[in-house]
């Protein structure tokens, strides 16, 4: 046999002879069927559906609370908006006061010194 193109192996060295061979077999096993128990089974899914439930019942509560929350604030806020109201009526009442007050100073000053001041 030549050796082939790119084959580094010398013309003495023997090739090994091709033989066909078939596979073994392999073993062959019968699928499991499952067995007539899934109590196990059951339990865990009841133990999963009572944990919802309490997952449930949690969410529920939470709503409640920030619900509860939420009316607060609403409230908070209208206590704010009303002091601020307070505030600015209570301001408007000093100021307005005030400026009544500085008009009837000046006019009691300008009648006291044209009163009781001599002239020059």
């Amino acid at each position: 046999m030549p050796p082939e193109k790119g084959s580094h192996q010398g013309k003495n060295m023997p090739q090994p002879p091709l033989v066909s061979t078939t596979p073994e077999a392999f073993p062959t096993t019968s699928p499991q069927l499952p067995s007539g128990d899934y109590s196990y089974t059951l339990e865990v899914v009841m133990a999963m559906q009572a944990t919802l439930g309490k997952l449930t019942e949690a969410i529920d509560t939470l709503k409640g609370t920030i619900k509860n929350h939420g009316e607060k604030l609403d409230s908070v806020a209208k206590d704010v908006h009303t002091a601020k109201v307070l505030m600015r009526i209570f301001l408007w009442v000093i100021g307005a006061t005030g400026l009544i007050g500085s008009i009837a100073l000046k006019a009691f000053f300008d009648y006291y010194l044209r009163t009781h001041v001599a002239q020059k």
